[in-house]
């Protein structure tokens, strides 16, 4: 079976924003802030008529719009982080979900790589993608 993975890179995908994280035992990190970086990668099992999984324009203009919800942003204060841990892990989750409702079948969100720095992070996916083949 055939199958195509196209990525937008970290270095397109940026916003700068702050954060703490509480931990298990009450205590919480002070207030501090990354100049964040995203990977999205998508696959198809198909190519269109044209020989194209996924159009790039498509995945960059969602990615940008979804990013800019945080950019400049205090990541604790806005939904879903607002109820939850802004960690990079529920930040990387988070964007696969979000990213998942608009890539158009049969394509679908197979990782998001989340980096709050040059040496730190996390990476999400689901067995069977964002949507099944």
């Amino acid at each position: 079976m055939e199958r195509w993975s196209i990525e937008v890179d970290k270095e397109y995908l940026k916003f700068s924003a702050a954060h703490f994280l509480i931990f298990p035992d009450g205590s919480a990190e002070r207030l501090h802030g990354h100049n964040w970086k995203v990977e999205v990668t998508v696959e198809s099992p198909t190519l269109d008529e044209r020989g194209i999984a996924v159009d790039f324009r498509i995945l960059k203009t969602s990615l940008h719009d979804l990013l800019s919800r945080f950019d400049h942003r205090y990541l604790n204060e806005i939904p879903p982080f607002d109820g939850m841990n802004p960690s990079s892990e529920n930040l990387a989750r988070h964007l696969y979900e979000e990213m998942g409702k608009s890539v158009p079948e049969p394509a679908r969100v197979s990782r998001v790589t989340v980096w709050e720095s040059d040496d730190a992070r996390a990476d999400y996916s689901r067995r069977g993608g964002s949507a099944a083949f």
